[in-house]
């Protein structure tokens, strides 16, 4: 099989490359072949029952159909309760009212350095030869640890049907070759490579929007490239060979119109190149254990450098021997888990006057100075990090109607930058209430299943909070406890085989109806933030996030499937013990989801809406005058009040795929032709409040307008 994009327009360049025509209907006997597989579906699920696992799971085909991301499969995540990007161009995530900072990616276990190019522009991962994304928003086992408290675990598939082929697609953003294949009836392989080619957009947007053509003295780049080679040793063992790399650049003139302070202004440039890889041992006996043992080398590296003379660079390697194992006692009623991780982490660090920037400061006051003049700092340090667990799960003596287990867990934890050793308990009870009714031909309200979870989640400190300003070796791990309780009911009908649509008279289609309601509580202590008083990083910051999910997810058969949800979070912080307790930045207290999906033959319909509540900002209230003590400038201080937030953010998405068999006489191959288009009724949702120079008006910064996205693609 191969693939060939053979047009792609969008009218305004924020779009990705077209996708593969994942979604015609089978054939009837296809269709009858698969029969089988459903009615074993049940056996399935019983006997994995005791490996339920707190998580969302996304399959591939869903994620290249998804309405509104061009298929890019991280932004389908925002379809996801409690878990949502920032606006419609930084698509870093926010999961359950915590930051980026807390989330983790993997990708076939090796860790990203950052899942989105240029903020958001494109994720760096190929959605073409996704299998499944695993979503471990929070109360889950021991299993994951390495300083998250979300879990973002993205798998590839492992072979394809087919003995070599693949696509090519370019667009305004950027250009990308992908190519995969069989080696025999063991191995398989594939290749990625994307790289940006935005010099048209930046040449465009000046002619539709009102953006300053000087702003942008070096256009924003980006490269990123994959490969996965996997072979089958017997019937036991597979070896795997990944890699995954990906890096990004700009340069900005930041002016008086961006930065009040003078000595700000000027040229803005940044790279962050990482790469990681990884051989890997899977291991697998049925019904008895499952192991996998991990060799990986990362590297990652920030540089940003700004006004006059402001520097900072960051690198950093990690290499990691990484063991994880499952063994079933007596499968399936009792599953143990072990699990270890050993790493060297070699880091240095240089800045001129400059530290990152942190969430809470309105301002974003990126400088590191005293007495008048920057703060050097230049250090380098071998660290090492040592990561154990042990994890159990039991069925327990249970009554009639009532199946209990229970996950019993401990990870631990050792960080020689701060001489800490850590503890992180971990557990989850159980019970599948009322009888089985996965044989019956109707939907019956019983089994229920029910789950209590709770854990520790350690997040040690960076190495530039040791180190930058006055160095603070004493400082701790932040700690966040998670409370959590959900509750699933899934509703299934299998029609008999001749059971007809008296209608249409055609066979009934089986349906599923998954309920989901979660509530959760995460206490967060010791946080790490700037002091800008001792100037030095401490364990300062409190907080609290509650809330609660609900969704509904109905499909009927391979045709239809909608899904609903709704989540309510409160995320708040406390700066210090003396500061008034704030919303988070990240915060949005109302998401409302809509979507559905629709195929017949050849075509494919989707939609999808989604409401949430407006951008957090500071009210501009005065200014007063102010007057730099060392270069005796003058310039004014902002007076903000109380936090508000701005209109509400709503916005539909649609979505229409057609197939065609045969085009020009082309009888081996296939054509698909797709529109998406965003934002339907052209929403202004508003991005950001921003402020002129001298803090004398609120200027209010739009997202994404109308845009549509029009691909065709062959397939032969």
């Amino acid at each position: 099989m191969k693939k060939i994009l053979i047009l792609l327009i969008c009218i305004v360049p924020f779009s990705a490359a077209a996708q593969t025509d994942d979604t015609n209907q089978s054939d009837p006997a296809e269709e009858e072949a698969s029969r089988p597989v459903v009615k074993l579906e049940p056996i399935t699920v019983e006997a994995d029952r005791i490996e339920i696992k707190p998580r969302h799971t996304l399959d591939g085909r869903f994620i290249r159909s998804a309405t509104g991301s061009a298929g890019d499969p991280l932004r389908v995540l925002n379809h996801l309760p409690s878990i949502g990007v920032l606006n419609d161009f930084v698509g870093v995530l926010s999961v359950r009212g915590g930051g980026p900072e807390d989330n983790l990616y993997y990708f076939d276990r090796l860790p990203l350095g950052y899942p989105y190019h240029l903020l958001g522009i494109v994720s760096i991962v190929n959605p073409e030869v996704i299998e499944n994304i695993d979503v471990y928003p929070g109360g889950y086992g021991a299993e994951f640890g390495s300083d998250a408290q979300a879990v973002i675990d993205i798998h590839s598939r492992t072979k394809t049907d087919t003995g070599f082929g693949g696509t090519v697609n370019i667009n305004f953003v950027y250009h990308q070759a992908f190519l995969e294949g069989n080696v025999g009836e063991r191995g398989y392989w594939y290749a990625f490579w994307r790289g940006s080619n935005m010099a048209p957009l930046f040449e465009l947007l000046p002619r539709r929007f009102k953006v300053e053509s000087d702003l942008v003295t070096e256009v924003p780049s980006f490269w990123s490239y994959q490969g996965k080679g996997v072979y089958q040793l017997n019937n036991t063992h597979k070896l795997v060979v990944n890699t995954i790399a990906a890096d990004d650049a700009a340069e900005l003139n930041l002016t008086a119109d961006e930065v009040a302070e003078s000595d700000l202004r000027g040229p803005l440039s940044s790279s962050n190149p990482f790469d990681s890889q990884g051989i890997h041992l899977y291991s697998e006996k049925q019904d008895t254990f499952k192991s996998i043992v991990s060799l990986t080398r990362s590297f990652s590296r920030t540089v940003f450098k700004y006004g006059e003379g402001y520097f900072y660079r960051s690198a950093r390697s990690i290499y990691a021997l990484r063991g994880d194992l499952e063994y079933w006692v007596k499968h399936p009623k009792t599953l143990l888990e072990s699990g270890f991780a050993l790493s060297s982490l070699p880091t240095s660090l240089i800045s001129v006057g400059s530290r990152p920037p942190e969430e809470g400061d309105p301002d974003y006051d990126f400088r590191l100075k005293q007495d008048g003049e920057k703060i050097l700092t230049n250090k380098s340090e071998s660290l090492h990090r040592l990561e154990g667990y042990l994890q159990a799960t039991q069925d327990l003596p249970s009554p009639r109607y009532a199946d209990l287990y229970a996950t019993i867990g401990i990870r631990t934890n050792y960080f020689n930058l701060i001489d800490n050793f850590s503890l992180q308990p971990r557990g989850l009870l159980g019970v599948t209430l009322g009888p089985d009714s996965a044989n019956t031909d109707q939907p019956s309200f019983f089994p229920i299943d029910l789950r209590l979870m709770s854990g520790s989640y350690v997040q040690n400190p960076q190495f530039y909070q040791v180190v930058l300003g006055k160095e603070n070796p004493e400082i701790a791990p932040s700690l966040a406890r998670h409370y959590v309780v959900a509750l699933e009911k899934v509703l299934e009908s299998k029609p008999k085989e001749t059971e007809t649509n008296a209608r249409t008279n055609t066979k009934r289609s089986p349906t599923r109806t998954t309920i989901e309601i979660a509530g959760y509580y995460k206490d967060l202590r010791d946080m790490i933030t700037y002091n800008k008083s001792e100037r030095r990083y401490r364990n300062q910051r409190i907080g609290h996030v509650k809330g609660i999910e609900v969704s509904l997810d109905h499909e009927i058969g391979k045709a239809f499937r909608g899904w609903l949800s709704y989540a309510y979070t409160l995320s708040k912080r406390q700066d210090s013990p003396r500061d008034d307790e704030r919303f988070y930045m990240y915060n949005t207290p109302h998401v409302v989801t809509i979507g559905m999906n629709y195929q017949a033959e050849s075509w494919e319909c989707s939609a999808n809406w989604q409401y949430k509540s407006g951008v957090l900002y500071s009210p501009l209230v005065d200014r007063e005058p102010y007057t730099n003590p060392f270069t005796k400038n003058k310039t004014w201080l902002p007076i903000y009040g109380e936090m508000a937030r701005e209109a509400a953010y709503h916005r539909l998405d649609l979505r229409v795929h057609k197939s065609f068999k045969s085009v020009f006489n082309l009888d081996n191959w296939k054509w698909g032709f797709t529109l998406e288009l965003w934002n339907v009724y052209n929403r202004t949702n508003i991005l950001q409040v921003r402020y002129d120079e001298n803090y004398t008006k609120e200027v209010r910064i739009a997202q994404l307008p109308i845009i549509p996205f029009i691909a065709v693609t062959a397939e032969f």
